[in-house]
């Protein structure tokens, strides 16, 4: 089967081994002014505008995420918010831009133990030769994802699984080709690209995997 490129964000599908339980949502704000849509599986990072609060990584308010980097906070699971539309508190699968009063609660999960799948773009094929190393994400478009499902667009640079540097969010730790029925779109090892990787963060809040450092966010 040919692999199809069609991101879907970071899914979460397990967790490390030897490792200390901390599994779980955290709890953060997002500003109720804040205009960038988040969904879920997107990457969100700490505001250095407005300390305190999430934006989306790669977002233009507060610093992109090649100058403020990946300081935290992890992967965006949805919010609740008081719904000026509706007058009443709601639970959504993300984040429109508006229509809230006051604070967005934001339900993320910061684990650096906590391992995703995510689709690669098209480019170097993603194999087993490149468990160990990092690499970035990135958005299709600056704001995009799905607003019927709440499903994030996010997908993993492997089109920089050649020649890769430290620069990067995300650690590969296996193929999806390993996991998934033969057959599944994202399993193909051939050369068409497109492949589906488990990865783990690389460099979330709690801690940091040596070497990895602030990425330079592509967008395709």
């Amino acid at each position: 089967m040919v692999n199809t490129f069609s991101p879907f964000g970071f899914r979460q599908m397990g967790h490390r081994d030897g490792m200390a339980p901390t599994m779980g949502l955290e709890t953060r704000a997002i500003s109720s002014a804040y205009t960038t849509p988040i969904f879920t599986g997107d990457v969100v990072q700490n505001s250095s505008a407005t300390p305190g609060y999430l934006i989306s990584l790669g977002s233009s308010a507060g610093g992109t995420a090649a100058a403020v980097g990946l300081i935290g906070y992890g992967i965006f699971f949805g919010c609740e918010y008081y719904n000026t539309a509706v007058g009443r508190v709601t639970w959504s699968s993300y984040w429109p831009g508006s229509g809230a009063a006051g604070d967005v609660k934001a339900f993320v999960c910061s684990d650096p133990e906590q391992l995703y799948y995510a689709q690669g773009s098209s480019g170097a094929v993603l194999g087993t030769s490149l468990i160990g190393q990092v690499l970035p994400c990135s958005l299709v478009g600056s704001s995009s994802g799905n607003t019927t499902t709440g499903q994030s667009v996010m997908f993993l640079q492997s089109s920089l699984a050649t020649g890769l540097t430290s620069a990067g969010q995300f650690m590969i730790v296996d193929m999806y080709s390993n996991y998934a029925p033969p057959g599944v779109n994202g399993t193909s090892t051939t050369a068409e690209g497109f492949q589906i990787a488990v990865v783990q963060p690389a460099n979330f809040t709690r801690r940091t995997i040596g070497g990895a450092a602030a990425a330079t966010i592509l967008s395709t």
